[in-house]
């Protein structure tokens, strides 16, 4: 997919883009995206301890940074959710409980993007933005809330009473549809993230000197963002570049810097997710994991 695109590119402008980007803006950029992961790993220790995961948040964090690594080697996050999935599990009799704390902070975290995404497009009309995106502004959040708070309660009734998956649904997980006190921190916590991500592209679009008002990412990035989560590319790669071509376009910045912005941010990715291979192999914890991304394969053979 990049591929495609940078023949499509002028080489020598995207090479001038990099050449004049200002390095303090670029670490700023990237440890803003850092530390959001940090923010990140604190809301799934919050959604996971209501279920009974006692463990230190030393162990959780230790275990999310693992995971961001592991997603280096899969597609979307396959990968690195399976290994943190596992490690918390601490035991086959509780992986499907540990699976679904990661389906929670997935999900709340999807919800959460959607509405900041959606509030920022309906308070500025002033954007040529796509009518499907402006429409789906009033349509989706109310839809994916509603998905969160009672989709799961509605299938699992196709089980019957005594089935295990409607046990663990009905009553294991009855404070993601009960504890309105944790939904709300937790949504504060998953809003604080993404609004540290988004920021980050503000900062890398600063270091390369693109005049393009901040507002406007609150709209781009999280919907590039949702299209980025589709298990069809690597970390979002290919799938941001194009994202940030269509959407910076119709603010008038030219391909090659849109190209370079999307790109800049596919590297700091990928530099995080090399970060969380530092904390897999130096962390001091005795509890870490020390699976590989072939952990996934664990799933399979049960």
């Amino acid at each position: 997919m990049v591929s495609a695109l940078l023949l499509r590119t002028d080489r020598s402008d995207l090479v001038d883009a990099f050449s004049g980007a200002q390095p303090g803006w670029v670490i700023a950029g990237f440890l803003c995206y850092a530390l959001s992961m940090v923010v990140a790993s604190v809301r799934w220790t919050m959604l996971a301890r209501p279920l009974g995961f006692k463990q230190r948040y030393s162990q959780f964090f230790g275990s999310y940074f693992t995971g961001m690594y592991m997603n280096l080697f899969a597609p979307s996050t396959v990968a690195g959710d399976v290994g943190r999935a596992l490690y918390i599990a601490g035991g086959p009799g509780r992986r499907a409980l540990a699976f679904t704390t990661i389906f929670a902070d997935r999900g709340l975290g999807f919800v959460v993007l959607v509405f900041v995404g959606a509030v920022a497009t309906l308070l500025q009309p002033g954007y040529a933005l796509p009518a499907p995106l402006f429409y789906g502004a009033w349509i989706v959040p109310p839809a994916t809330l509603l998905g969160w708070l009672y989709g799961p309660q509605l299938v699992v009734r196709v089980f019957d009473r005594d089935s295990r998956w409607r046990t663990m649904v009905e009553k294991d997980l009855e404070p993601y549809w009960r504890d309105y006190r944790l939904l709300l921190e937790t949504s504060v916590v998953a809003g604080l993230f993404h609004c540290m991500q988004i920021g980050s592209q503000v900062l890398l679009a600063r270091a390369l000197g693109l005049k393009v008002p901040w507002p406007y990412f609150l709209i781009f990035v999280p919907a590039v963002n949702i299209a980025g989560m589709a298990p069809v590319s690597f970390s979002g790669i290919g799938i941001r570049e194009y994202g940030y071509v269509y959407f910076l376009g119709r603010v008038t910045v030219e391909r090659h810097a849109a190209v370079a912005l999307g790109l800049l941010a596919s590297g700091v990715v990928l530099l995080s997710g090399l970060v969380g291979g530092l904390v897999y192999l130096f962390w001091n914890d005795p509890q870490l994991p020390r699976a590989t991304p072939a952990a996934v394969q664990v799933v399979e053979e049960e």
